[in-house]
């Protein structure tokens, strides 16, 4: 378990940890119930030039039960937070695939969080007409 340096535990409270520091994303995992299921996840807020009309508590727990009735992965793209989720029986993994998963985990989120920070600017995007026939005038971004 030495080779991987997943960073120091930040937060620990009612069994919830926080894994991360300056130098590695957070990343949260919760016991559920169930005594033999945790819940990994990350979640960050996704910077857009447009307004949060969402105030990001109630985005955030939405996301979170969504997270918790999946079987066993998921993606949750939220109108202003962006979560990967994780469910794993503790007994079904090692330490050592917990630490990949956990690594994996991170990447993909650094990943995601990076591309939609380039693109924010819509750069990768095609130039888009004044008029949307789905918006009315005014309403196109």
């Amino acid at each position: 378990m030495g080779d991987h340096d997943l960073g120091k535990i930040s937060h620990s409270e009612n069994g919830h940890w926080v894994l991360g520091d300056d130098n590695h994303f957070p990343i949260q995992i919760d016991p559920l119930i169930s005594i033999d299921e945790i819940l990994i996840y990350g979640t960050f807020i996704k910077t857009s030039g447009e307004p949060i009309y969402t105030p990001i508590l109630t985005s955030m727990m939405l996301e979170n039960i969504i997270g918790t009735t999946l079987d066993g992965y998921g993606i949750c793209p939220g109108p202003v937070t962006f979560s990967i989720y994780s469910k794993i029986s503790i007994f079904a993994m090692t330490p050592e695939q917990m630490i990949e998963l956990i690594s994996g985990m991170r990447q993909l989120i650094d990943y995601v969080r990076l591309s939609t920070a380039i693109s924010g600017d819509y750069g990768d995007r095609p130039e888009r007409p004044d008029t949307d026939a789905l918006l009315p005038p005014g309403m196109v971004h």
